[in-house]
């Protein structure tokens, strides 16, 4: 397993202008330092705020795009902070110091998977077929727009090996926490900003930064 990082980047804020700018320079960092076989790699994105990353990624370098479904089990109290990761195929991690701290109770636990499998259940109904993460090819490179705790890698983690022998995570930006976290679960990982900040936020990479919508996630798609 390897950690390949921009430098000049460690620690810096506002690296990127948008998500799209993010995706091209990811794809210069894994050219820079891998030959890329086209015919036995894809690219797999988390949506919503993965998609755009991933889809200018993938047509810099040649790729095909694939959605691996993902979606943070959200604290009940907010619309963006998680305890933990939920996937399409039923895997997930919980953050179970998270879950002491917050003193969470077994019942809203469940609820709070449970309306994460309902977010994914309606996302599985918009999304179209062939672009569903499904009998894959050798590598996938795994794109997010970036990791701050890193439990949903760690559950795309987990689902993709069921259709990859190798698997890269590639991503804009991330928390050294997450990198540690993740990095024993996958063959290797590019970051081009990597801090070591707390409090660590990923919009804080990104000079445009907004909640990517279904519509727009739609959009990269096509």
């Amino acid at each position: 397993m390897f950690v390949i990082q921009d430098k000049k980047y460690y620690n810096k804020f506002g690296v990127f202008r948008n998500r799209i700018d993010a995706g091209n320079k990811l794809a210069d960092l894994i050219l820079k330092h891998l030959d890329v076989d086209a015919d036995k790699t894809d690219v797999v994105a988390i949506p919503a705020g993965g998609v755009p990353v991933a889809s200018a990624m993938a047509k810099k370098i040649g790729l095909k795009l694939k959605v691996l479904l993902v979606s943070k089990i959200l604290f009940p109290w907010t619309t963006e902070a998680g305890f933990g990761a939920l996937s399409m195929f039923g895997d997930f991690e919980l953050n179970e110091s998270a879950v002491h701290h917050y003193k969470l109770s077994d019942g809203v636990v469940k609820e709070q998977i449970k309306k994460t499998e309902e977010k994914i259940a309606k996302r599985l109904k918009i999304i179209p077929e062939e672009r569903l993460i499904g009998e894959g090819n050798e590598l996938a490179f795994l794109v997010d727009d970036g990791l701050a705790s890193g439990y949903t890698m760690l559950v795309a983690l987990k689902s993709a090996r069921r259709f990859y022998d190798k698997i890269y995570v590639a991503v804009p930006t991330a928390s050294s926490h997450a990198v540690n976290l993740i990095s024993g679960n996958c063959d290797g990982i590019f970051c081009i900003n990597l801090r070591d900040i707390y409090p660590y936020a990923v919009a804080d990479a990104y000079l445009e930064w907004h909640d990517v919508s279904d519509e727009e996630m739609l959009e990269f798609l096509k």
